[in-house]
């Protein structure tokens, strides 16, 4: 369940939560970086507070550790990217890292249950299909729209981040329609089962 938590966490910051003010500001300076993984371990905390709340405090010092190693990251990247016109590997290799660490920590966590006291909310926030919903979610709107604005940016430098408002609501649909037909057999094949 960790683990689910930690990649929305990244997806959110990452992509949701990270304005083009903001990227431009990690291009000229590691302070804008500093603020960008900032806002990761922010979120991180929001998301993950109903487990710090209920005693496990130590989530602090996993999400300090991954937003630390963020950072890192995203200034090796910020510095390749400056010196070179190649974006979009850069951009996938970024992410694999950010994704690698995260699956590093839960990997030390092992096989640590997370248990919240049981009522309406937790049985909701608890949910990996909804968490796994949101993370896709944001993917199919943002990540793509990203990774395209990567490939126009290698033909031209000066290619300004413009999301396609229409394309990210399509594909967000399309893949909520996909996942509910999905989650709908599931449930229906459970049962006879």
């Amino acid at each position: 369940m960790i683990l689910s938590f930690l990649i929305l966490t990244h997806l959110l910051g990452d992509f949701v939560l990270q304005p083009t003010k903001l990227v431009r500001w990690k291009m000229t300076s590691y302070k804008g970086t500093l603020v960008h993984s900032l806002v990761h371990f922010l979120i991180g905390l929001i998301l993950l507070s109903p487990f710090i709340i209920n005693g496990y405090v130590w989530l602090i010092g996993i999400i300090f550790t991954i937003s630390l190693i963020h950072f890192f990251i995203d200034q090796a990247k910020i510095s390749y990217d400056l010196k070179h016109d190649e974006k979009v590997k850069p951009f996938i290799i970024d992410q694999m890292l950010h994704l690698l660490a995260i699956m590093l920590v839960n990997f030390f966590l092992g096989k640590t249950q997370l248990i919240l006291p049981e009522s309406s909310f937790t049985l909701i926030y608890s949910d990996l299909n909804i968490i796994n919903f949101f993370s896709f979610l944001v993917f199919a709107g943002s990540v793509i729209e990203i990774y395209n604005f990567q490939k126009k940016r290698e033909k031209n430098a000066k290619a300004k981040l413009k999301f396609n408002k229409v394309e990210m609501i399509k594909r967000m649909l399309i893949f909520t329609m996909i996942y509910s037909v999905f989650t709908i057999l599931g449930i229906y094949s459970y049962k006879f089962l």
